[in-house]
């Protein structure tokens, strides 16, 4: 499978389970509101898995270019 294919799977995967989620929920929603509401949550959701796995690479990027050692490092 190709990135894109992927993607596009993990993303309809990701909405039905939203739509399951919200229509068999204690709050019940009926069918049209679980598949809009899922349609907002999906992307919602991409751009959180997508915002933490940058903010995770820009850590580790600031990690490696830290010139000055850690506090717990300077007491030996």
């Amino acid at each position: 499978m190709t990135k894109w294919q992927k993607n596009a799977a993990y993303a309809l995967a990701l909405y039905a389970l939203s739509v399951v989620v919200l229509r068999f929920s204690s709050g019940g929603q009926g069918w049209g509101t679980a598949l809009l509401l899922a349609l907002v949550t999906t992307p919602l959701a991409l751009w959180m898995g997508w915002l933490r796995s940058r903010l995770n690479e820009q850590a580790a990027e600031w990690g490696r270019r830290r010139f000055r050692p850690w506090p717990e490092e300077r007491r030996r």
